[in-house]
């Protein structure tokens, strides 16, 4: 009888090994499959690789040591960290090659206060706006003639090149007096240096606010022309990263931490 009782408990064990090999096996898979599931397919395996001018303060901009920083930049890396991939910034230094550079795989998305609009649509997709602005007509500190955009006609205007404030600065004036630049910035230090090349600049609104508290001689004339709504923008159909964008943008407005880097650089929450 002992002995039989014996080989019972021997066989019973056996069973019991094999049931809890068997459901952890199951539960590593389940598991396993689950990672993979929610791991996103990017240029580079475990990066997520953002791009921008890099001449965008405060947006994104080179601090005095050659790192990248700024809004977006921090942005982009609090998106990272909520899909779970390393971040990886890159400042191509030419705005208007920013759609080229993702539709031919050296970005995986472009968060470099790339405005939303249906043209640019066609040729990628747009995540959820990350923040909202409009462009404002700024002029010289002393500059009293130009009062609104009536004052504008037959003035030189200077816009970033292949930017909204470029299609709107031709709503006042002809293509003989627009002056592009690489940057809003450029643009600024060239009217605020008061040569006579401009007469006035077109930026954005945060960007020509920053510029006066850091002692610019400049001043905006009236409000924000236009509404913008601004996206990050990923190649067109790659909608597994747009969608995890999406639900990490979702994530860090809703934890606070959105909050919390816009106040940092504008006082503000420039979502809301």
């Amino acid at each position: 009888m002992k002995r039989l009782m014996f080989i019972i408990g021997i066989c019973l064990s056996f069973i019991l090994a094999a049931c809890s090999s068997g459901k952890e096996a199951d539960e590593k898979g389940a598991k396993e499959t689950s990672t993979k599931e929610a791991t996103v397919e990017t240029i580079e395996d475990g990066k997520f690789t953002f791009g921008f001018s890099g001449t965008y303060k405060p947006f994104n901009f080179e601090d005095i040591d050659g790192n990248l920083t700024g809004f977006e930049v921090e942005l982009g890396e609090a998106l990272a960290k909520e899909m779970g991939l390393e971040p990886n910034p890159v400042a191509t230094q030419d705005f208007g090659a920013l759609i080229e550079e993702v539709n031919s795989g050296r970005l995986d998305a472009i968060m470099g206060s790339m405005t939303i609009t249906e043209e640019r649509s066609e040729a990628i997709d747009f995540s959820d706006p990350y923040y909202r602005s409009g462009g404002v007509v700024y002029v010289h500190e002393d500059n009293d003639n130009i009062k609104s955009t009536d004052d504008l006609k037959g003035k030189t205007i200077g816009v970033i090149a292949s930017s909204t404030h470029e299609e709107t600065a031709l709503k006042y004036i002809s293509e003989d007096t627009l002056a592009t630049y690489s940057s809003d910035i450029i643009a600024l230090q060239d009217l605020a240096a008061g040569t006579g090349r401009l007469d006035a600049a077109i930026v954005d609104k945060f960007v020509g606010h920053l510029q006066i508290e850091d002692g610019m001689k400049i001043k905006p004339v009236g409000d924000r022309l236009f509404d913008e709504n601004i996206g990050a923008g990923v190649k067109k159909g790659n909608q597994q990263l747009l969608d995890e964008i999406n639900r990490a943008l979702t994530v860090v407005v809703e934890n606070g931490t959105y909050d919390e880097i816009s106040k940092k650089w504008f006082g503000e929450n420039i979502l809301e």
